[in-house]
């Protein structure tokens, strides 16, 4: 079943049919496709504005997305909602499966009612459904995918708003070298994310005069208690390295971190924003101390619109906001936003009011999208593994607070 407005409904007809079917329903497809009814219930203006929001909505529940998704929603309509409409959010279900995020993508494609959509987690997801959003006309804004191909095929519709793979492992390279490690191995995991950060990393490395005198990759499937890390790690313990950067995500990445200490290897370790979960630390327990990671938004950030969101969410849900919040909180404002500039709920004039913002401040940052619907000029959040939590870690710190930190002292810059 999905969910529009706390409604339940059946899935329609329209997720079965296949992708060729939504030829139909492109942006210029004839008279009674759905691309035409929303056409024509944009220039009507009149009636709610449905956001098809896709996530893999059973299976993330410990991620509190959906709750900065209904804030900014019931911010948005109680002010008098968007040219005088409400957003209404529908709601469904990827499983983070390929094959249910392409049926999820078709069903929302020949909805009329649908004028954008807020998808998926997962990279693999989000690039073949972007396919049938583009054909259908719709536009898609992607708050977590990273993987530099949703962008690359040329769609005038599609955004990504956070940073991609290369701007993280450039990033994270600059980190080190302003820490002053010099010789850094790089162990990631064998998949376009693992690959996709490790390459941008030693590319940027190398450009800073950095030395990688160690690369080895692991299998994603590698088991719980395997002794594939160590075996691997086990060969570094005699490499002459100031850090290691892990391009890895949770459980495997806290596994590794683990193999990493129980072999002796004591030097900083610097992650992606994979490893940004907190399983890297309920995993990993005490090795994971110290360990310094990219995400896109961390509630302890001094920024006036962090601060302003962080009491507004921990007083409506009694818990702190994470990066999922602010992300679902800052896309449902900058459609919101988008809508406004453009005078209507168009797909392609959305999408060219999004294409002309300059520095819209949202929560996880400012927002400016170059040509291919990336995100530019956007720094990440990093945060340090202290205690048994991640601490936001500023980009310098007083004298006096590192004396009172000893523990983190060599993460911070």
């Amino acid at each position: 079943m999905t969910e529009k407005s706390g409604v339940a409904r059946w899935p329609r007809i329209g997720a079965a049919l296949s992708l060729a079917a939504l030829t139909i329903g492109s942006a210029c497809g004839p008279s009674g496709s759905p691309a035409a009814a929303r056409v024509a219930r944009a220039e009507r203006g009149a009636g709610d504005i449905v956001v098809g929001v896709a996530w893999p909505w059973a299976a993330r529940k410990e991620v509190r997305y959906g709750e900065g998704l209904d804030m900014a929603v019931d911010e948005i309509n109680s002010a008098g909602g968007v040219l005088g409409r409400r957003i209404v959010l529908l709601r469904e279900d990827d499983r983070e499966s390929v094959d249910d995020g392409e049926l999820v993508a078709q069903g929302l494609a020949n909805d009329p009612d649908v004028v954008a959509v807020i998808g998926h987690l997962q990279s693999y997801v989000s690039v073949p459904a972007s396919a049938i959003y583009d054909l259908s006309g719709l536009l898609m804004l992607a708050p977590t995918a990273t993987d530099p191909e949703l962008t690359a095929h040329g769609y005038s519709r599609v955004f990504r708003a956070t940073f991609t793979d290369i701007e993280v492992g450039r990033q994270m390279a600059d980190y080190a070298s302003r820490r002053g490690y010099e010789r850094i191995g790089i162990y990631y995991i064998r998949s376009d994310y693992g690959r996709n950060l490790a390459n941008a990393f030693e590319e940027r490395a190398n450009d800073l005069g950095l030395v990688i005198p160690v690369r080895q990759s692991y299998e994603p499937s590698d088991p719980a208690g395997s002794d594939n890390f160590g075996s691997v790690l086990r060969g570094w313990s005699d490499v002459q390295l100031d850090a290691i950067f892990l391009a890895g995500e949770v459980p495997s990445a806290a596994r590794a971190i683990v193999a990493a200490r129980e072999q002796g290897i004591s030097v900083p370790i610097i992650g992606g924003d994979a490893m940004s979960s907190g399983e890297l630390i309920s995993v990993a327990g005490e090795a994971a101390e110290g360990t310094v990671v990219a995400t896109a938004f961390h509630a302890d950030e001094p920024r006036p619109e962090v601060r302003r969101f962080t009491a507004a969410f921990e007083k409506r849900y009694g818990a702190h906001p994470d990066a999922g919040s602010a992300l679902g909180y800052d896309v449902i404002r900058l459609l919101a936003a988008a809508i406004v500039r453009a005078g209507t709920t168009l797909p392609d004039s959305v999408a060219s009011a999004l294409h002309s913002l300059r520095g819209w401040q949202g929560v996880t940052g400012s927002f400016t999208f170059d040509g291919a619907g990336n995100l530019v000029g956007r720094s990440i959040v990093k945060m340090v593994v202290h205690d048994g939590a991640f601490e936001y870690l500023p980009d310098s710190a007083a004298p006096a607070t590192l004396a009172a930190r000893p523990a983190i002292e060599s993460a911070v810059p």
